[in-house]
């Protein structure tokens, strides 16, 4: 075991590719005993939030407890600022590189870390730039040369990552890189469609299939003929709606509701927030869609985890802003903005920036995406943990306290509070049980 001064300092590379240690892990005690997964990427998380990629219920362990990184000494292990501290045998860690299998304590939980035997190639484009997005970390030139090497191909391509990280920016240039290029590029956000009309927008209608349908409508995936479809934020799709999706993708036809099948020629591409293997493992969805949408799955990490291209980024948006080719940014502006956990990720970096290039960084605090108020909340917990946990477990009582007041004033009725409050049944439904609070109806009655 030896230290390591960053995740990513090891990852430097010259060439194309860097050659680093990946590894296995097992939980092998706690509430999720004999779970596995595989660390193969620039950036693996692992706590109890929805967002990581080894989701854990223990209760004893933190939103994002900790970071796992590859480099070619082993695997980099990172304390995320974790309440109850991650330990390695005696020793309580803030970051290691692991040479050797090893056991790691977080919580009620133990995970053992088993290294390959070999190397594994990872690959690095030698791009700064995919289309409009861009990054100089290795966390981010892999994400390109993995799109750069799919985008002319006809593979579908699940892309999972934090809201704002810039996932449709890389569906855009992968659409834009492929042989699909001169066909349409077709949208869908299926989490903001209400339950009742997602089906319509998948595949159509016919006259008079249901009331209101007073003329035929072509579905998203008749749209998309001959070019790209993207299915964002895929992960809010329902249950029963599901099937259906996998039997598009699967026979190439769709079904308007109210007509016959229709042959149709797509690629599709989706994109979510969750991450959907954790997701296939809690139920939430089917794990036979799951394998048909990730033929490559790509996730994008956060700005947080990709610190070294937060300064190149916002020059670069200042200069698009100002349209000023020399402009800077003050040495003290942009260590204020690599220090700051960027909750909002690449989105909220780019709309601070727009402030900037208005008013200047006379006041830099005003140009920051303003917090929920922490004088509602009097704990003291919350200063003692990372600031993106403290945010979400504000963020949390605030769904709690809002669903709780909008269940209520809709009697209970899932159905009702879904039109009150704009949110999409999926999403309602995830929220709920994710907050557990309690058995609600779906009638109308």
């Amino acid at each position: 075991m030896s230290s390591s001064s960053s995740e990513t300092a090891a990852l430097r590379s010259t060439g194309s590719s860097v050659r680093v240690r990946a590894a296995w892990l097992e939980v092998v005690a706690g509430p999720d005993a004999g779970r596995r997964a595989r660390v193969d990427r620039p950036v693996f998380v692992v706590g109890k939030g929805e967002g990581c990629d080894l989701r854990l219920r223990d209760t004893t362990v933190s939103r994002e407890h900790l970071r796992l990184g590859l480099s070619p000494l082993g695997v980099v292990v990172t304390d995320g600022g974790s309440k109850n501290g991650t330990f390695c045998g005696a020793l309580r860690i803030t970051q290691v590189t692991l040479s050797a299998d090893a056991t790691l304590v977080l919580g009620a939980t133990t995970l053992a870390v088993r290294l390959d035997t070999g190397e594994t190639e990872l690959e690095l484009s030698d791009k700064e730039r995919f289309g409009e997005a861009f990054g100089v970390s290795p966390a981010m030139r892999n994400v390109f040369a993995l799109l750069e090497r799919a985008a002319s191909s006809e593979a579908p391509i699940l892309l999972e990552g934090e809201s704002g990280v810039g996932k449709e920016v890389l569906v855009r240039a992968v659409h834009a890189h492929s042989t699909r290029s001169e066909g349409p590029f077709v949208a869908i956000d299926c989490g903001a469609i209400p339950a009742q009309l997602i089906e319509s927008e998948l595949f159509g209608h016919e006259r008079g299939a249901f009331t209101g349908a007073e003329r035929p409508r072509e579905g998203v995936f008749q749209q998309a003929h001959g070019g790209t479809l993207f299915l964002d934020e895929i992960g809010e799709l329902s249950l029963d709606l599901q099937p259906k999706l996998l039997r598009a993708l699967e026979m190439g036809e769709v079904r308007p509701i109210g007509g016959r099948p229709r042959a149709v020629d797509v690629r599709v591409l989706a994109a979510t927030n969750r991450r959907l293997g954790e997701a296939v493992h809690r139920g939430e969805f089917r794990i036979d869609l799951f394998y048909r949408l990730a033929v490559l799955r790509v996730v994008v990490p956060p700005l947080r985890d990709r610190r070294e291209d937060i300064v190149p980024l916002a020059l670069s948006f200042l200069r698009r802003t100002t349209r000023d080719a020399q402009a800077e940014l003050p040495p003290d502006f942009a260590a204020l903005l690599s220090s700051y956990a960027w909750p909002g990720n690449v989105r909220e970096l780019r709309n601070v920036i727009d402030r900037y290039a208005l008013f200047g960084a006379a006041n830099p605090r005003r140009l920051f995406d303003p917090e929920p108020a922490l004088a509602s909340t009097p704990d003291a917990e919350l200063f003692d943990v990372p600031f993106h946990e403290a945010k979400q477990t504000l963020v949390e009582r605030f769904e709690r306290a809002y669903l709780t007041h909008a269940l209520k004033a809709s009697g209970g009725v899932v159905t009702k509070a879904v039109e009150r409050t704009g949110i999409a049944r999926p999403t309602m439904y995830r929220m709920l049980n994710r907050l557990g609070l309690g058995k609600t109806s779906d009638d109308e009655g």
